[in-house]
């Protein structure tokens, strides 16, 4: 009988089929991506900027460290993928900035109207504005108040309805000034309009008030001016009187009048009919008032016999 050892039966493996091998494959690439899927979840970024629009691009680190400038970028494009760039976009195109206003005008009178800029930023400068004049908050951190504070002084110095009649002059002002502060700056001024100007009804009855009182103001004093026309009528009048009378005065002479006398005094004397047609005698008798005889006389008309 033999005693040799039993040999271990050796396990034939059969060779993996095609779609065990697939299904390794897949897997593999299955790991593959879902690591590329984690790597972009952590910081996989693809920056876009639209139309009209600045790009401001910077690395953000994952862990440590601080923001760091990569590039700017002009709307529309993207950087492609990339790790961790995140964008910033700004808005480079014209837009209007409207602020409701209410103040009391130089005549203490309350005054509501709305102020419209017409702003933009320069092209270009997008890095600028957002590590000078913070990104997106640029107008209500460095434009508003500003803004105001000039619309308000400037039309606080007119009477509350020469704003309204001078409104486009008033816009003209204020652009200048804004222009002119913000000189060097990525924000540019195009434009500024004053509109829909209101008052309030206690400041309308008011005016109707003062209109009133200006008419009758007015009237009185169109009156005044005729009674000085017609005083000043009566003064020439009574002057050019005095000065006839003056006249007539200077030249009646005692010849003169005794002359004049003497042609009235024929007249008298001149026969006249009587109702019946027979003429009758005039007697004029004629005696002297005055010793030198140049008095006017005294004149007795008797009947004819």
């Amino acid at each position: 009988m033999s005693t040799h050892p039993q040999q271990p039966r050796r396990r034939v493996v059969p060779p993996p089929s095609r779609a065990a091998k697939l299904l390794s494959r897949f897997g593999v690439i299955g790991l593959v991506l879902m690591g590329a899927a984690l790597v972009h979840a952590l910081g996989g970024t693809n920056p876009y900027t639209p139309a009209g629009y600045e790009g401001y691009v910077a690395h953000q680190p994952l862990a440590i460290g601080h923001r760091e400038f990569i590039q700017t970028q002009r709307g529309p494009t993207s950087t492609g993928w990339r790790w961790r760039q995140y964008v910033t976009n700004i808005d480079m195109r014209v837009n209007t900035y409207s602020e409701q206003m209410q103040i009391f005008s130089s005549d203490n009178l309350e005054v509501s109207f709305e102020a419209h800029a017409i702003i933009r930023l320069k092209q270009g400068s997008v890095k600028e504005v957002v590590e000078r004049y913070s990104a997106n908050d640029w107008y209500a951190n460095n434009v508003r108040r500003p803004y105001r504070t000039a619309v308000r002084e400037l039309v606080r110095r007119r009477n509350a309805f020469d704003i309204k009649d001078h409104s486009e002059e008033i816009a003209q002002e204020i652009h200048d000034r804004l222009r002119s502060e913000y000189e060097g700056t990525p924000i540019e001024f195009l434009s500024i309009s004053i509109g829909n100007i209101n008052y309030p009804e206690s400041v309308e009855e008011r005016v109707v008030a003062n209109l009133a009182a200006e008419q009758r103001r007015q009237r009185m004093e169109v009156q005044r001016r005729i009674a000085e026309a017609q005083a000043q009528i009566r003064e020439i009048r009574a002057q050019g009187e005095s000065e006839a009378q003056h006249i007539e005065q200077a030249t009646l002479t005692p010849l003169f009048v005794q002359h004049e006398a003497a042609e009235l005094y024929r007249t008298l004397a001149d026969e006249e009919d009587d109702e019946d047609g027979v003429a009758r005698a005039q007697v004029v008798l004629v005696v002297p008032t005055r010793p030198d005889q140049a008095g006017v006389p005294r004149i007795y008309q008797g009947g004819g016999r």
